[in-house]
């Protein structure tokens, strides 16, 4: 339950500083970290910019975008979510990488509760996928929500199309791309760095996490994904905050997106019927009702597990 920009690294007046910068270069790494990854994949279409620029501007109409797209995805996401948030750390934080993943034990029993959480919620969260989908606007917002709908189809028909995967080594690198990296480098990012700096800022562990959740969520500009997904990086915030470890996070995380991506590839191959993409969720009160009690059983027993742990090593001192 450390923080390490606690006051003996980062005074409350640095902190507002630190935040500022750690944007700077976030904006920053978007755009440069994108521009590698177009240069990374010229040899891909024999150093022609002027295909490059016409397939990246309507991917889905090039079958052969796909491989392209996710490396470029993939690039961006290993500047932006990995490079920039260890050179911070290494700067500011002045603890090493490995501090951040340090295990403690029983880690079967933590292995397995953090899966429990992530796969019970994901049922709970379905519920608020949907009612997220549905919301409607004023009508004095009704050209604010069309937008939203034209985006919202948009990134559907996008992650369709980047989701359709060639074969076995395609998945592998849709998984790489999609759940590992993103795993890792976001929850270094969200969690390892804004909700440490937030924490410190504001002097309360919760309202950092919410706060942090809500980032993390308004990082990926989807209106009527951020509900859910700031419930998710809540989730995330306190597996981190209650273990002091961003291991556990990290392996929510990526459960959490490898799983989705499994489902997918599994339909795709004729394996399960259910095409988490495109099917109407059927909602049963009894069974939501339950995996929301089961989920908030597993979060108590995860924190109770290290809060005993705690109490024990201060007992031993």
């Amino acid at each position: 339950m450390g923080n390490i920009f606690s006051e003996s690294n980062q005074n409350r007046k640095s902190i507002g500083l630190l935040i500022l910068i750690l944007f700077g270069f976030e904006l920053a790494a978007v755009f440069a970290f994108n521009f590698i990854g177009l240069l990374f994949i010229l040899p891909y279409f024999d150093f022609d910019i002027h295909t490059v620029q016409m397939i990246l501007s309507n991917p889905t109409a090039y079958e052969n975008a796909k491989i392209p797209l996710l490396l470029v995805l993939t690039t961006t996401s290993i500047g932006t979510f990995m490079l920039v948030p260890a050179w911070v750390i290494s700067k500011y934080g002045g603890v090493p990488l490995t501090y951040f993943l340090k295990l403690k034990p029983p880690l079967l029993a933590t292995t397995g509760l953090t899966l429990g959480i992530t796969l019970s919620f994901a049922v709970v969260n379905s519920v608020i996928i949907e009612w997220n989908e549905s919301i409607v606007f004023p009508e004095f917002l009704s050209a604010f929500e069309a937008y939203l709908q034209a985006q919202e189809a948009q990134l559907a028909v996008l992650t369709r199309f980047i989701t359709e995967f060639d074969g076995l080594g395609h998945f592998f690198l849709g998984l790489i791309a999609i759940a590992i990296i993103p795993a890792i480098g976001e929850e270094f990012l969200f969690r390892g760095l804004f909700q440490n700096i937030f924490h410190t800022a504001l002097r309360n562990p919760h309202i950092a996490i919410w706060v942090s959740a809500f980032l993390f969520s308004a990082f990926h500009n989807q209106f009527y994904g951020l509900v859910p997904r700031m419930l998710l990086g809540a989730i995330f915030g306190y597996l981190y905050y209650w273990s002091g470890s961003l291991a556990w996070s990290v392996f929510a995380h990526f459960i959490n997106n490898g799983f989705s991506l499994l489902m997918i590839y599994l339909f795709q191959i004729g394996l399960i019927k259910i095409d988490i993409l495109g099917s109407q969720t059927i909602f049963d009160t009894v069974l939501i009702m339950f995996f929301f009690i089961f989920t908030l059983l597993l979060l108590y027993s995860f924190r109770n597990l290290f809060i005993k742990q705690n109490d024990s090593l201060a007992k031993s001192i």
